[in-house]
């Protein structure tokens, strides 16, 4: 693995980075919009075939667990419309 950047401040979160929590990469998702505005939280999800599978929720005195793993971009997963698959059958 790459040399890893500490992520000092939640307002470098980027939802096109990966981080890397506990040893497993995570994609930036949101902040929380529900959460109290003197304690924010943060939505991670855990990247294709990595053995997390759940979303992972951090507040803003976590958050010094994320490393910001440099030349890694995370992709959104593509949506397939039932349409196109129905005219790919015929």
């Amino acid at each position: 693995m790459q040399d890893l950047e500490p992520i000092m401040g939640y307002t470098r979160l980027n939802q096109s980075d990966v981080y890397q929590i506990n040893n497993i990469l995570y994609r930036y998702l949101y902040s929380d919009p529900y959460a109290r505005p003197d304690c924010p939280r943060f939505l991670f999800r855990p990247l294709a075939g990595q053995r997390k599978k759940a979303d992972l929720t951090l507040n803003k005195h976590k958050i010094h667990k994320v490393y910001l793993v440099p030349g890694y971009q995370a992709k959104t997963p593509q949506v397939v419309e039932p349409q196109g698959v129905q005219l790919a059958l015929f």
